[in-house]
């Protein structure tokens, strides 16, 4: 099974994230700096006001006079880790701040053991779907980071046959449902005149139904709608029938991208004072809904595993450089892949942040061996 590290530290070589980090004077910096710059960052995230020095000795205990932190901060800004807004006397992180703050200087633990037991809870009390999960981990995201959070389902590289059930309904009519093996779940009514043709002397029912879905369960496990259309070609008249609807779902399932996208939590971005603007949020949930943007963040995020950080200008889309993105993947590498994760401001309390990530991943990974009894270690 894939699981989650505690690394954070990865992010993906885009140009402008190349640009960030070859700047990065992370090794020359001195401990008050260090000291310094982690205050300015969670003080910033705590009051979401520019930090002056004399705010700095008086709610850190530096030990050391205002001016000793201002020329520490200059020194900071000169660097480019932090910037020194206008209107302002004070000062806020910059993108190399914060990443310099996510890479070095965070205090990083485990989500409370509280919190764990809490979301376990929570997820035992769901019926045990695919789309249950994924809204209730989106809840989950949003409500423990108090940010926007966005689920994709797991999707296969190719949709291959998980588990048949065919039953019928009280119209007379019979319903194919079909789990894929990344744990999605298609149906489809199978005609009626299609199905009676097959046995125009005698009447088809549940027990010939369980019948071929039992053949077909062991037939068609883990095939492709391609293999699944030719191996049907062999089996009996109904199960052979049967074997070409399923190929047709599976082939439509290939055909689809990033197609239900889960969120929660937009309220949260919304009461943020970077996002006072409404045009700001609208321009983010516009890319969102734009699955491509999230098709094309999955290679980037599950390349290297583990939860990966994206911080403003490291995003190569103008709309999304105002926010972080906290994401993991989840699932199999080899077989289904989902992206779960949260985004904010870049003022975002990444402590809090990351491991909810990593752990929400870690149980959905969880949820799915056990769901379809497999194990991918």
């Amino acid at each position: 099974m894939l699981t989650t590290t505690r690394r954070t530290r990865i992010i993906e070589r885009t140009s402008p994230t190349e640009r960030i980090a070859s700047q990065q004077p992370v090794d020359e910096l001195t401990e008050r700096q260090r000291t310094v710059l982690r205050a300015v960052v969670e003080d910033y995230v705590l009051n979401a006001a520019p930090v002056g020095s004399k705010n700095l000795v008086a709610r850190w205990g530096m030990g050391v006079s205002s001016a000793t932190i201002r020329s520490a901060m200059a020194e900071l800004e000169a660097m480019g880790l932090l910037q020194h807004p206008h209107t302002s006397a004070g000062r806020v992180p910059s993108d190399l701040g914060y990443r310099t703050y996510v890479e070095t200087l965070m205090r990083e633990t485990e989500l409370d053991r509280a919190d764990r037991l809490m979301i376990r809870h929570q997820f035992s009390q769901v019926q045990l779907t695919s789309n249950e999960w994924l809204r209730l981990a989106a809840s989950v995201l949003a409500t423990s980071t108090r940010s926007a959070s966005v689920v994709t389902p797991a999707k296969a590289r190719r949709a291959r046959f998980g588990h048949l059930q065919l039953a019928e309904i009280g119209d007379g009519s019979r319903l194919a449902v079909l789990v894929l093996a990344d744990g999605r779940v298609v149906q489809r009514r199978l005609k009626r005149t299609a199905i009676d043709q097959l046995a125009p002397d005698a009447s088809i029912g549940q027990a010939d139904l369980d019948a071929a879905a039992a053949v077909l369960n062991t037939e068609l496990a883990g095939l492709s709608g391609p293999q699944a259309r030719r191996r049907g070609t062999r089996l009996t008249p109904l199960a052979g029938h049967v074997a070409g609807v399923v190929a047709d779902l599976l082939e439509e399932a290939d055909a689809v991208g990033v197609e239900d996208v889960f969120t929660d939590g937009i309220v949260n971005v919304l009461e943020q004072p970077e996002f006072a603007e409404g045009t700001k949020v609208r321009a983010i949930l516009e890319v969102l809904r734009r699955t491509d943007f999230l098709e094309q963040l999955v290679p980037v995020v599950t390349r290297h595993g583990g939860v990966h950080v994206i911080i403003g200008h490291e995003n190569p889309n103008d709309a999304m450089q105002e926010v972080s993105l906290v994401f993991a993947p989840y699932g199999a590498p080899d077989s289904a892949l989902g992206l779960l994760g949260v985004l904010g401001p870049t003022r975002m309390p990444y402590p809090r942040a990351i491991p909810a990530v990593r752990y929400l991943a870690t149980l959905m990974n969880e949820l799915i061996s056990s769901q379809y009894g497999e194990s991918h270690d």
